[in-house]
C-alpha cells in the first residue's frame, strides 16, 4: 500500500486509536505498525479473530492482558547468562500470570473463539514454575529479594538489623557521656563511608576516641566513628557483604530458570501481542458500530461513517455501487464530498488491516492497492505547483493501479486551465475506470458529469443540499449529478446583490437551466423521503399502539385467569367442607332418627344442603371459560368476581374507582374487573361468605418474657388476631424491661398489625397495652 494514501486517507489516526485500545506493551506498538494486507487469506483471517473477540466482548468476556510488558530483551540477557534484576523478574512472573490467566479464560469460552484458543493454547504452562520461584523470592513490587528468599539470607537480614540497632544504641550511650558531649559540634549522628559517626570539633578530637573518616570544609568539624562502635561495625559490613553475596545468588539462580524458558518466554510475550491487537480491534469495531464484512465483487456500503467522525452526529451514507468501475460525485463545496471518499477508502482499509468498517452493512472486494490523490500537492523543495504536484501523482497512480485497485481522486486535474483541465480529465477517468476495480472521483468542470451520464459503468453521484437553508445534508445521493450551488451560497453569504445578478448573467441558459432542474428534483426528492419517512412513523407508532393493546388484552386475560383460579380454590375448598360437614350431620340424623325424631339436625341437614348446592353452583359458574376481553376505561360498565358491579369512575394505576347502582364507590384492581353488559347493576351478595363467631375463651394477656424475638411476635400477632374475633377492645403484652430487644420486637410487631389503633406503654415499660380498632 502507498504510504502517502494511507497518510491520505488517515490510517495512522486509526492506528494510533487502536494502539490507545490495546493494553500491552509490544500489543500498542504492533497496533501503531499496522497496515492493510492484500492476501484473501490473510483478510479472513483477520476478520475472523475480530469476530471472535467481538463474541467475547458481547458475552461480556475480556481477557485481561493488562500487566504484560515487552520482556523479551530481559530474557535474551538472561540467556547470554546476564544476571536479571528484582524488578525484571518480576515483570516476567507477572507476564506469565497474566498470558496464562488469559489463556485459561479463552478456553473456558473456546466455542466463541476456536482461533483465539488455539493461539493462546500454545503457552506453555510450565512457565508458572518460573512464576512460582521468582514471586517466592522477589517483593511484589519488585524493588528487592525477599528475606525469606533462603534461610541464609533470612539470617544475615535479621543480623543486619540487631547489629544496627547495637551500634545506634552503643554511638547514643558513648555520645552522652559528659566529655564526649563537650566536645561534640552537633547532637545527631552523622553517617560517613556507610559507617555511624559523631560530629566532633576539631579542637576537642582527643576527648572522642576513635577513627576520623571525614572533616567538614571549613575543618571546624572531624567526624569521627568511636573505638566502641569500630568492631560492631566491622561485624555489621561483613554481614551486609555476606547478605549482598546470598542477593546474587539467588538473581543468578532466578536468571538461570528464566534462561531455561527463554523461547517460550519470547512466544508468549509475542502471542499475547497479537491477541492484544485482536481484542483493541474488536473493541474499536464494537466502539463506532462496525459491520462484518462480505467479500464480494461489489461495493455496498449501507449507513456508513467515517470512524474519526463523532458516531452521535455524523450523517451515514450509502455507497450501494455494485460493480461500477467510477464513480463521479459532486456538490455544493463543504457539502461531505471528500468525506464520502475518505470514507470509501477508509472502509477498505479498515476490512484489510482486520476491523470492521463503521456501517448497517458492507460488501466489498479485497483490493491490491488503494491509491489516493487526496489534498493539497504542491512542494516548494521540488519546485512543483499545485497542478504539477497532482500530476505527478496521477502518472504514479496510472502505472500502479490494476484491475483489483481502489483509486480516489479529489478534485482531478484542478489548478489548470478549466477547459483543458475538464478534457485531462475526461481521460484520465476513461483510462481508469478501464484499468482498475473502481474509481471515485470529485470532479472540477461540469463536463466530467456529462460524460458521466452518458458512460456505461460510470455513474454520477450527488451530495445533498438544502435550498432552504442554503447548507449543506451531507449526504450521498447515486444516480444523478450535483450543483455547487456556488452563486446561491455566495448570495446566502452576503455578496452584493449587483455581482450576483452579473455572474448568474453570464452563465449560459442553458447551464442555469440544468442547474434548476437539478435543484427541483432534488427537492422533490426529498420531499418525498420526508412523506415516505413520516408515514414509516406513522405506521411504526400504529404498530407500537397495536402490540401496547395486544400487551394489555393479555394482562387482562393472564389477571382474570388468575382470579378464576383462586375463586374455584376457594369454592372447592368450602364445597369439601360442606360437603364434610353435611357427611357428619347426616351421621348424626341417622343414629338420631333410630332414638327419636330431631328437628333441629334436619334444620341444620337442610342449611348445609343448600351451602353445598350453593358452593357447587359457584364453582360451576367459575369454571365457564372466559370471554375474550380488551382495556378498560373510564364509563366502562363493569363486574367483578366477588360481586361487585358498576361503572368505572376513575383510574389510576392499576386500580379503579367503580360507583355502584347505590352510590357507593368502591377501589378495585383492574386485574379483578371485566366489563358487564348491565349498566346499573344490582347489588348481590358474594358466591362465597367467610363468618367468624366471637370466642369466649380468649385472654386479653400475653407473657412473652424469656422468648425468643421471633417467637414473640408470633405470638403477639396470634393474640392481636384472636382478640379482634373475640371482639376485645385491647390487649396486653407483658415483655419485660430487659436489653429492650424484646420489647422493641413486641411492639414493631404490634405498630405493623392492621388491627392495632394504637398502643401505648404499661407497668413501667415492662409492658404494653394496645388497642384494637
Amino acid at each position: 500500500m502507498d504510504p502517502a494514501a494511507l497518510e491520505a486517507l488517515e490510517l495512522p489516526a486509526i492506528t494510533a486509536r487502536l494502539a490507545a485500545a490495546s493494553a500491552t506493551e509490544l500489543g500498542a506498538e504492533r497496533a501503531r505498525a499496522l497496515e492493510p494486507v492484500t492476501d484473501a487469506e490473510t483478510v479472513v483471517e483477520r476478520q475472523a479473530l475480530t469476530a471472535e473477540g467481538v463474541a467475547l466482548l458481547d458475552a461480556g468476556v475480556d481477557p485481561p492482558l493488562a500487566g504484560i510488558t515487552d520482556v523479551r530483551g530481559a530474557v535474551e540477557r538472561a540467556a547470554r547468562e546476564g544476571t536479571l534484576g528484582p524488578a525484571e523478574l518480576r515483570a516476567i512472573a507477572v507476564a506469565v500470570r497474566v498470558a496464562l490467566e488469559a489463556r485459561r479464560i479463552v478456553g473456558e469460552e473456546r466455542a466463541l473463539a476456536p482461533l483465539l484458543h488455539e493461539r493462546l493454547s500454545l503457552l506453555e504452562p510450565r512457565l508458572a514454575t518460573v512464576a512460582d520461584e521468582i514471586e517466592r523470592a522477589i517483593e511484589d513490587d519488585g524493588s528487592d529479594v525477599r528475606d525469606t528468599a533462603s534461610p541464609l539470607l533470612r539470617r544475615l537480614r535479621r543480623e543486619l538489623r540487631n547489629g544496627g540497632a547495637r551500634v545506634r544504641e552503643e554511638l547514643a550511650r558513648v555520645a552522652r557521656s559528659r566529655d564526649v558531649q563537650e566536645a561534640l559540634q552537633e547532637t545527631f549522628l552523622a553517617e560517613r563511608g556507610g559507617r555511624p559517626v559523631l560530629a566532633v570539633r576539631a579542637g576537642a578530637r582527643s576527648k572522642v576516641p576513635g577513627i576520623v573518616h571525614d572533616a567538614s570544609s571549613t575543618g571546624q568539624t572531624l567526624f569521627v566513628e568511636p573505638f566502641a562502635v569500630v568492631e560492631l561495625n566491622n561485624r555489621l559490613a561483613e554481614a551486609a557483604a555476606d547478605a549482598r553475596e546470598e542477593v546474587e545468588r539467588i538473581l543468578r539462580e532466578l536468571s538461570s530458570s528464566v534462561a531455561a524458558q527463554a523461547a517460550g518466554l519470547v512466544a508468549l510475550v509475542e502471542t499475547t501481542s497479537h491477541v492484544d491487537v485482536v481484542l483493541a480491534s474488536a473493541s474499536l469495531s464494537r466502539s463506532w458500530g462496525g459491520a462484518p464484512v462480505t467479500i464480494s465483487d461489489g461495493v455496498r456500503l449501507l449507513s456508513a461513517r467515517h470512524p474519526l467522525l463523532d458516531r452521535r452526529t455524523a450523517v451515514p451514507i450509502d455507497l450501494d455501487l455494485d460493480a461500477l468501475r467510477a464513480v463521479v460525485i459532486s456538490g455544493p463545496n463543504t457539502g461531505g464530498k471528500t468525506v464520502a471518499l475518505k470514507t470509501l477508502g477508509l472502509a477498505a482499509l479498515l476490512h484489510q488491516c482486520g476491523l470492521r468498517p463503521p456501517a448497517d452493512l458492507v460488501s466489498l472486494p479485497i483490493f491490491d492497492s488503494v491509491l489516493a490523490d487526496i489534498g493539497d500537492r504542491q512542494s516548494i523543495e521540488m519546485s512543483l505547483s499545485t497542478f504539477s504536484g497532482h500530476l505527478s501523482t496521477l502518472i504514479e497512480i496510472l502505472r500502479s493501479a490494476t484491475e483489483r485497485s481502489l483509486v480516489l481522486l479529489d478534485e482531478v486535474a484542478a489548478g489548470t486551465d478549466p477547459e483543458e483541465g475538464s478534457a485531462l480529465a475526461q481521460a484520465l477517468v476513461a483510462r481508469l475506470a478501464r484499468q482498475a476495480r473502481l474509481t471515485f472521483v470529485t470532479p472540477h468542470s461540469p463536463e466530467l458529469k456529462e460524460w458521466a451520464s452518458s458512460t456505461p459503468e460510470v455513474a454520477n453521484a450527488a451530495t445533498s443540499f438544502d435550498p432552504d437553508t442554503g447548507r449543506p445534508l451531507y449526504r450521498v445521493d447515486l444516480g444523478r449529478p450535483g450543483t455547487s450551488h456556488a452563486l446561491r451560497i455566495a448570495e446566502r453569504l452576503g455578496l452584493d446583490d449587483d455581482v450576483v445578478a452579473d455572474a448568474r448573467a453570464r452563465v449560459t441558459p442553458e447551464r442555469l437551466r440544468t442547474a434548476e432542474l437539478l435543484a427541483e428534483a432534488q427537492a422533490a426528492e426529498r420531499a418525498a423521503v420526508e412523506l415516505r419517512d413520516d408515514a414509516a412513523v406513522t405506521a411504526a407508532r400504529v404498530r407500537e399502539r397495536e402490540a401496547e393493546l395486544n400487551r394489555e388484552l393479555g394482562r387482562q386475560r393472564e389477571a382474570a385467569e388468575r382470579v378464576r383460579t383462586e375463586a374455584i380454590a376457594a369454592a372447592e375448598a368450602e364445597l369439601a367442607a360442606a360437603r364434610a360437614e353435611l357427611g357428619a350431620l347426616r351421621g348424626e340424623l341417622r343414629a338420631a332418627r333410630r332414638r327419636r325424631r330431631e328437628p333441629d339436625q334436619d334444620r341444620a341437614l337442610g342449611a348445609a344442603t343448600e351451602r353445598a348446592a350453593r358452593a357447587e353452583s359457584a364453582l360451576g359458574d367459575l369454571s365457564a371459560p372466559l370471554q375474550a376481553i380488551a382495556a378498560l376505561a373510564v364509563g366502562d360498565p363493569v363486574e367483578s368476581d366477588v360481586g361487585v358491579r358498576g361503572t368505572i369512575a376513575s383510574i389510576r394505576g392499576d386500580d379503579a374507582e367503580v360507583v355502584g347502582a347505590a352510590g357507593q364507590r368502591v377501589r378495585i384492581p383492574l386485574t379483578r374487573l371485566r366489563p358487564s353488559r348491565e349498566r346499573a347493576p344490582e347489588e348481590r351478595a358474594p358466591v362465597v361468605q367467610v363468618r367468624a363467631s366471637a370466642r369466649g375463651d380468649v385472654s386479653d394477656q400475653l407473657d412473652v418474657r424469656g422468648l425468643p424475638g421471633h417467637e414473640a411476635r408470633e405470638l403477639v400477632r396470634r393474640l392481636v388476631d384472636d382478640a379482634a374475633l373475640a371482639g376485645l377492645k385491647s390487649v396486653r403484652v407483658v415483655h419485660g424491661r430487659g436489653t429492650g430487644a424484646l420489647r422493641k420486637a413486641v411492639r414493631e410487631e404490634l405498630a405493623s398489625h392492621p388491627l392495632v389503633e394504637r398502643r401505648e406503654s404499661d407497668a413501667e415499660d415492662g409492658a404494653t397495652l394496645a388497642h384494637l380498632g
